[in-house]
């Protein structure tokens, strides 16, 4: 195994320790004797983060962040902010050591990704709700049954409240916010790398070679 300390307090070292099929986080008093306690398996306190959870770990260099980013979307990423020196040995480490995965650049279109499709989901909706709105005005009858009826349902409400204008200038806000921040984030990309999990992940035996 292999640890750094990663965060400190007065009172706490909270303390990354890489196994062979998991990352352990363990907030530990200060002056233990961390190797004493892995060898005698009394952590206590710790989580585990197993690779073959993971769909990736994003190397973000901009800000010496590191993400460990679950398969499952229902749980929640694990970001890691670090000092430049920590952030440059954790990664050579993983690079090195963790088998079972890819290399890859952290490309723009990885960072913009989720604005991307929050941005085509407001204009989906927007169009929707001024199509909606139209309906109502024009005497006719939104129809709000079938499959996604609640979602329909909430779209015709709006669409009644606001009427077309209101839904194109509400619509446009919005759509205009979005759209700032996304070419802000273009702009201004991160530099990182990912190491995207391919299949049974685990460290190499050679790690233990590690100085």
């Amino acid at each position: 195994m292999k640890n750094w300390i990663i965060s400190q307090t007065e009172e706490i070292d909270t303390y990354l320790i890489a196994t062979e099929k998991a990352i352990w986080i363990s907030n530990q008093p200060k002056g233990v004797d961390i190797q004493e306690l892995i060898d005698g398996k009394s952590l206590g306190n710790l989580k585990s983060i197993r690779y073959a959870e993971l769909k990736e770990i994003v190397f973000i260099e901009s800000d010496f962040t590191i993400s460990l980013n679950y398969i499952d979307d229902n749980e929640t990423d694990q970001e890691i902010d670090l000092k430049a020196n920590e952030f440059t040995e954790i990664r050579a480490f993983f690079k090195n050591y963790l088998k079972g995965t890819e290399l890859k650049s952290y490309s723009i279109l990885k960072q913009v990704s989720s604005q991307l499709i929050v941005l085509g989901v407001t204009i989906t909706l927007t169009a929707l709700t001024y199509y909606s709105a139209q309906e109502i005005e024009n005497g006719g009858t939104v129809r709000t049954s079938g499959r996604m009826a609640w979602l329909k349902k909430i779209l015709a409400t709006i669409a009644e409240l606001l009427g077309t204008t209101g839904t194109l200038i509400v619509g446009g806000i919005i759509i205009g916010i979005l759209s700032y921040f996304l070419v802000k984030k273009i702009q201004n990309p991160k530099k990182g790398e990912i190491l995207k999990i391919t299949s049974s992940p685990k460290l190499s035996l050679q790690f233990n070679n590690w100085n």
